[in-house]
């Protein structure tokens, strides 16, 4: 599968949401297992093609589903192999051992690979992509195999002069071996011989001596020791032989030289294959780290569609779920909703109440899912898809520019304007600050105005009074606030969309133990309208939390009516399934009966017009009949009173008209008990057997 990539465009390149969107990238760094994957992990970034982030969002929620289900899926043998591929490029460049036991450890991984999905056909169709377009090479390792051991040595079978030489080798060191015996005997004997005996040096087999006996000992001195008292000699009568082991041991590296440089020359072939072979690996090892990235934040696989939109439920923050965690604390969850009929969200509320942090999660979870990435979200949360994203948050001072922290802002405001459009994602962090409250605001009014009229999705948080009401009464922008406790005098972070949230300024600062009169003499600088409309939204949301308790209990008592109705329901069908079906028993049996009367009424006449003597033609089928009453066999006849007595039961039930089977008195049941009713017939009450009664109507 041929993937596209087409970058979001991030302005400003270095914001707080990139730095955060950076450190995502280092988490999962930490789960990547080769140099291919880090090098694949460093080019994660948001894309915009719809079927390119759906193809990778796919593949890590598959990797996701191997790990959890626990399958054996290969995580050894990453090896990277750069600086081989480079060698094989050069020609007549010769690999070592090491270098061809790398290679063969990565070609065991992927045979591993492709077995792998082979023995689950079907089962990973976005995985699969990744070897899409290549085979496995075997005979790579059948190369490597046929020259090299397990342990990376040279066969002693990988060429007819290797096997000579080493023979020659073995031989010569066994005679070797035999003559050193001899001489450290003899120089043992003498008393020359010191502690450590038989050493080397300078690639020669050389025996320690006392130094007073060099001169008597005949042979080679190749060392003394440091403190001058021991002399290390190849004795005069090994030399010869040494030469020649040194002279075999000369021939055997070259001959391996020989050899390796021939299977460096038949791999140079499988360059471009293994080179491909390489980065698969380091797209394996990609999703494996983001799958367990995921794992990490409860990352899930969300609904990807191709419109602007965003529909966070239950979302949190990943980096702050992963702190928190740490620190054994939970994270709350928001859930917010951006769609053509409210594209832009304004919250407010107080400080340190968690409005960056929600448009720092909308934000970063929107880069995470374009870039691949499963979200700490629920799974019923849709997403769309944005080109531009525009951030304005933290401070904003400008050193290049020579630009103050509001001169930056408006410099951003600026760039905004030119890039927004109707695929843009707007953040920006207390809107309007950094001037004149007054004209802050207003200008920041204008700019909100412009925004919404380009038909851009964002998230403003602010403190201005005049936004929140620009937010109430402009179609595409929606209020949002975030709770407070009024009793505790703490953010509860939890946002609540629809509501303006107040900043609880002088409520803050009276239970913050500032004194009463400065608080006062505070108020009375203030905008009568200011303080009417702050006092409003205190209200609202002191009043909230009621309206949420009672709105609970009536969706609690509404499901119960509703579970109540559907039960009732049920039954109503059993009921009257149960009863059309006894109906239809009893008439298929009056049926029968009608049937076999008439057979026998028919057998009847014809005997009877052919009979002379048809008193003798009657009491045949009389004799017959009573008989048959007479003959019936006792279980039989329970068997069918059991029968009729389960069919009235469920017929006559209380509140049922009945009457006595030869009776024509029409009396209500009372009550039923076992085979007995107690009928009411006018005045009098009386207890019948149930099988004596006939229902009235059902």
């Amino acid at each position: 599968m041929h993937l596209k990539f087409k970058a979001v465009q991030v302005f400003p390149e270095s914001s707080l949401l990139t730095t955060e969107f950076e450190k995502v990238r280092e988490r999962i760094l930490r789960h990547c297992i080769s140099s291919m994957g880090k090098e694949q992990v460093a080019i994660i970034a948001p894309g915009t093609d719809f079927e390119f982030i759906q193809h990778l969002l796919n593949r890590t929620a598959e990797m996701r589903q191997i790990i959890a289900s626990g399958l054996p899926f290969p995580t050894t043998g990453y090896t990277d192999i750069s600086k081989e591929l480079n060698l094989l490029r050069i020609g007549n460049s010769v690999l070592l051992e090491d270098q061809f036991m790398m290679i063969h450890g990565m070609m065991s991984t992927i045979k591993a690979l492709f077995g792998f999905f082979k023995s689950r056909p079907g089962a990973n169709p976005a995985l699969v992509t990744i070897q899409e377009g290549t085979t496995y090479e075997p005979e790579i390792i059948k190369a490597i195999e046929e020259i090299l051991d397990e342990n990376g040595v040279v066969k002693t079978s990988a060429s007819p002069e290797l096997s000579r030489i080493r023979k020659s080798l073995q031989r010569n060191r066994v005679e070797s071996d035999r003559m050193y015996m001899s001489v450290i005997q003899k120089y043992r004997r003498a008393g020359w011989i010191t502690e450590s005996e038989e050493s080397s040096r300078n690639g020669r087999r050389v025996i320690a001596i006392f130094a007073e006996q060099k001169r008597a000992a005949r042979g080679v001195i190749h060392d003394t020791s440091a403190t001058g008292k021991t002399a290390f000699i190849e004795p005069e009568e090994t030399v010869g032989i040494n030469n020649l082991i040194a002279s075999l041991e000369q021939e055997e590296r070259l001959e391996i030289l020989r050899i390796l440089r021939e299977l460096t020359a038949s791999l140079r072939k499988y360059v471009p294959q293994l080179q491909l072979y390489r980065i698969q690996l380091g797209i394996f090892d990609l999703n494996y780290a983001k799958a367990q990235f995921a794992i990490e934040i409860d990352g899930k696989l969300p609904q990807l569609v191709k419109d602007a939109v965003i529909n966070l439920k239950i979302a949190r923050h990943p980096l702050l779920l992963l702190h928190n965690k740490e620190q054994k604390k939970p994270t709350i969850p928001f859930t917010l909703e951006l769609n053509h009929e409210q594209r832009i969200l304004v919250i407010s509320g107080p400080n340190a109440g968690g409005k960056t942090v929600c448009m720092k999660t909308a934000g970063l979870l929107q880069m995470m899912l374009q870039s691949g990435l499963l979200v700490s979200a629920h799974e019923d949360s849709v997403f769309g898809i944005f080109h531009n994203l525009l951030v304005d948050i933290g401070d904003s001072q400008s050193i290049e520019y020579e630009l103050s922290t509001y001169s930056s802002r408006l410099r951003h405001m600026r760039i905004f304007l030119e890039r927004v459009n109707e695929r843009s994602l707007f953040l920006i962090d207390e809107f309007g600050t950094g001037t004149d409250p007054n004209l802050g605001g207003a200008l920041a009014e204008a700019v909100l105005e412009e925004l919404n009229l380009q038909n851009a999705f964002g998230i403003i948080t602010t403190h201005y009074l005049n936004l929140k009401v620009m937010a109430d009464r402009t179609p595409g922008i929606i209020n949002g606030s975030m709770e407070f406790d009024l009793k505790r005098l703490r953010p509860l972070y939890q946002l609540q969309i629809g509501k303006p949230g107040s900043s609880y300024t002088f409520l803050v600062a009276e239970r913050s133990g500032l004194p009463r009169e400065l608080i006062k003499n505070a108020r009375r600088k203030v905008a009568r309208k200011h303080l009417l409309l702050e006092k409003l939204l205190t209200d609202v949301q002191h009043e909230k939390s009621q309206i949420k308790s009672q709105a609970d209990e009536i969706k609690r008592k509404d499901l119960q009516l509703k579970e109540l109705i559907r039960k009732n329901e049920e039954l109503t069908r059993n009921t009257e399934s149960t009863l059309s079906a006894k109906e239809t028993k009893l008439k298929k049996l009056e049926d029968k009966v009608l049937r076999e009367n008439e057979e026998k009424f028919r057998s009847f006449l014809k005997e009877w017009k052919k009979a002379k003597d048809k008193k003798e033609v009657f009491d045949k089928f009389y004799r017959q009949f009573v008989r048959k009453k007479q003959v019936e066999d006792p279980r039989v006849t329970e068997k069918k009173r059991q029968e009729k007595l389960k069919v009235l039961r469920e017929i006559i039930k209380p509140g049922v008209k009945v009457k006595l089977e030869n009776g024509s008195t029409i009396g209500v049941v009372e009550q039923i008990e076992n085979d007995k009713a107690i009928v009411i017939f006018g005045q009098f009450r009386t207890t019948c057997d149930l099988i004596s009664l006939v229902a009235v109507e059902k």
